[in-house]
Order: C-alpha cells, then structure tokens, then sequence
C-alpha cells in the first residue's frame, strides 16, 4: 500500500474523512470505483485475491469473500493508525458473533445512528428468515455482511457497498461476484434476515 493511500485514509488536509468511520467510507467507495470484480473466475482474480489474503483466507482455496472483504476495508484503516473494532474473518455472520454487544445494532434501533462505521450483517436471502434469529442466539449461519454508507429514514433504507456481490447480495452470484452497491428498504427480504448492525469504529 503506497504512502499516499495512508496519508489520504489519516484524514490529512480533509476535515470530512478525519474519523475512523468517515474513511471507511471513503475506502469502500475507492474500491467500487476501482471495478473490483471475479475477473478469473468464481471467487479469483488479482484484486480478488489480495482482498481473501489481506483479510485473512487463502485465495487458493477461492473462498467467498464478502466478509474478507470487510475485514481487510478494516485492516487497512487499522494500518492507517485508525483505532478498529472488527474480527478478521470470512464468516459473515461472525462479524455480529465475535462483536462486542455494546457494539451490535438491532435493526429496529438503527434509524438514528451515524452510518459511518457501521457493518451490516444478514443471513442468506436462500434461507429462511429464522436464520437471523438462531445467528443472533450464537448458532453458526451463511451469510452476508456489506459496510453502511447512507441511512435514510425518511425513505427507512439502507445503502452499502459490499464485496462478492451483483448488487443484489451474495445469493444471485454465481462466479461474477463484484464489489457493488446494495440497498435493503424496511419489509423486503433482506430487512427480514438482518441479524444487525456493527459499529467497528467511531465515525
């Protein structure tokens, strides 16, 4: 990582991305603005591949990568000098598992938080709702987690950017996963398998 890409993510010369959480944002949106997307097949490619390692996983094994995605967006700050609270994980759901609970949203408490710094976290839009339920209870689940970039609760929805995705979450990809915007409105599926939010740095 080259010296510029930290000095930018300290906040240097830009009052908006001094926070931890504002520069998570910001690092996300790099990201999608980079095209990052399975150029060497399912789960592989340059970019790909740095994001599972950096994150923790083994790229060889072409595992699915939203949560290492996650965690190396994190990492990266972390390196920045950023103060983080996340897991270095490929499991989606434990990003809500492993957090502490002072850190953990409940959905229905969300509308009035900063989103800067926030993880959304879900389970399979392929499974049944109850999932959320047995994740929030410590039972092990597939998932999705994607980081918060907007909440608007005149509208009740959320936007995020996530990796292995086709914009539609983790369940429709199928070898062209990508990082892509989301967004989950108050009532469709995806609102109904949010196990919650985490907050992994102050904003």
């Amino acid at each position: 990582m080259g010296h510029w890409f930290l000095w930018m993510f300290r906040g240097r010369g830009n009052d908006r991305a001094s926070g931890a959480g504002a520069a998570l944002v910001a690092i996300v949106q790099a990201w999608l603005a980079q095209g990052v997307t399975e150029s060497k097949g399912s789960n592989a490619g340059p970019d790909v591949s740095w994001l599972i390692h950096d994150g923790g996983g083994s790229p060889d094994k072409r595992p699915p990568w939203c949560a290492y995605f996650v965690s190396s967006c994190c990492r990266q700050l972390e390196r920045a000098g950023h103060a983080m609270r996340y897991s270095r994980t490929g499991r989606a759901v434990a990003h809500w598992q492993k957090a502490e609970p002072a850190d953990r949203i409940l959905p229905r408490d969300i509308w009035r938080e900063d989103p800067r710094g926030l993880l959304m976290v879900r389970t399979r839009l392929s499974k049944d709702y109850t999932d959320a339920h047995k994740a929030r209870d410590g039972m092990a689940r597939q998932g999705h987690v994607a980081i918060v970039v907007a909440i608007n609760e005149a509208e009740r929805s959320i936007d995020l950017i996530a990796g292995n995705s086709s914009g539609s979450g983790h369940a429709k990809v199928k070898g062209s996963g990508a990082v892509a915007r989301e967004r989950i409105i108050e009532g469709d599926p995806a609102w109904a398998r949010l196990v919650g939010f985490v907050r992994v740095c102050e904003p």
